[in-house]
């Protein structure tokens, strides 16, 4: 977008808006693809996913209660995984890039469990483009989040400089699983 790699003279650019704007649009990426994938598996629960097993009516308020309460437990396992992430106990070797993915994907029976893997591969890729790794969206906020603290727009050399190093970085651990994806299938 116009003006968030190089200078620009348009007020509307993207570095001539003011920080909570520019936060609010990088934010924008991410928290769609995590809204879209919490919807459809609320749909996806509240229409097919559900075996009432006690005195409960198969009625649509139950439908929606029950997808409700699913999709909340369904984002608490979201958010232990990336607290797991943090805290250091999962390692490269359990994580599934790009090769591992299409190998789910292949191996995946049904229309039902195809939506599924596309909430989770949504979900997943919002929460990952918020981790705060130069060249992903958090990364990007990050920069922002410093800027508002200095009171100053890093100069874009800085930013480049920065991006590139998270890319690298980036790059490096895409390998890696790759790799363990090859090995493992294998």
């Amino acid at each position: 977008m116009e003006g968030e790699e190089e200078e620009s003279d348009d007020e509307r650019a993207f570095s001539k808006v003011s920080v909570w704007k520019r936060m609010a649009i990088v934010f924008a990426g991410p928290i769609i693809n995590i809204l879209f994938g919490i919807l459809v598996y609320f749909i996806l629960i509240s229409t097919v996913g559900i075996q009432f097993v006690d005195p409960t009516r198969d009625t649509f308020i139950n439908r929606i209660i029950y997808g409700g309460k699913a999709t909340g437990e369904f984002i608490l396992s979201i958010l232990e995984s990336v607290k797991i992430l943090f805290t250091g106990g999962l390692s490269t070797d359990q994580m599934v890039g790009i090769v591992g993915i299409s190998e789910i994907v292949v191996e995946t029976t049904g229309i039902i469990n195809y939506i599924y893997l596309m909430v989770v591969i949504s979900i997943s890729l919002g929460i990952t483009n918020l981790l705060p790794i130069p060249a992903l969206d958090g990364g990007k906020i990050l920069i922002l989040i410093i800027e508002l603290i200095r009171r100053k727009q890093m100069k874009l050399e800085t930013e480049a400089k920065i991006q590139m190093i998270g890319f690298s970085i980036l790059l490096a651990i895409s390998l890696i699983v790759t790799y363990n994806d090859i090995i493992r299938i294998l």
